[in-house]
């Protein structure tokens, strides 16, 4: 918007990115909670692009020749650059955890977990069980929005650390309210715990331990 207003002369600018729409993140957990609709969290980056007078290329960037200073894109030629900029985020799957492939669903990229857990709730089972993986401050976070979204199906959801210590790095009245709230939620947390195995049905912890999940 910013650039739209006082474009740089001479300047082209390309924006690339694989799909023509991107989720913000800050409203993920309340599209998890039912806050707000797939449409409300995206950003529609073709009109964006157009309003900043921006090429818009759908494409994945797959590498850098920065020799030549170009992008190697999957499915039309390079497209070389001056000054190049990186957004790609994070992902969070387990790809070290036995059938995580199959069966879990890593909450980044967002498009595809939103998708998913639309598909989970449109099952619309009775007394759900949910297994999150991670208690930072995203799992938390996720686990308490799921909690408010399954509240009239009396869901069982259980948040799984691998440290001794859920929350580490947050302050410790931050901390201290997030985990009433998980509490308050009825949110089970279990920390030292490592997770090798998911199954369809439930996630195998390292000592034994089963958690049923759906």
């Amino acid at each position: 918007r910013m650039w739209a207003m006082d474009p740089t002369p001479g300047v082209r600018l390309t924006i690339i990115n694989p799909d023509a729409a991107a989720p913000y993140t800050g409203m993920l957990p309340g599209l998890i909670a039912g806050h707000y609709t797939q449409d409300q969290i995206l950003i529609d980056l073709v009109r964006l692009a157009r309003f900043a007078q921006a090429r818009f290329i759908l494409d994945r960037v797959t590498g850098i020749d920065r020799d030549q200073r170009q992008l190697i894109l999957q499915n039309r030629a390079p497209i070389s650059y001056d000054l190049l900029s990186l957004d790609i985020g994070i992902a969070s799957d387990l790809p070290q955890v036995e059938g995580f492939a199959a069966h879990g669903n890593a909450a980044k990229p967002l498009g595809d977990y939103e998708q998913k857990w639309a598909a989970f709730v449109a099952r619309d089972l009775d007394q759900p069980n949910l297994v999150l993986i991670g208690a930072g401050v995203g799992g938390v976070e996720l686990a308490l929005a799921s909690a408010h979204r399954l509240r009239a199906k009396f869901a069982k959801i259980t948040l799984v650390q691998r440290s001794d210590t859920a929350l580490a790095g947050v302050g410790a009245v931050a901390r201290a309210m997030l985990l009433d709230a998980l509490r308050a939620a009825g949110i089970t947390l279990i920390t030292g715990a490592e997770p090798v195995q998911i199954m369809a049905d439930r996630v195998v912890l390292q000592d034994g331990r089963e958690l049923a999940s759906d």
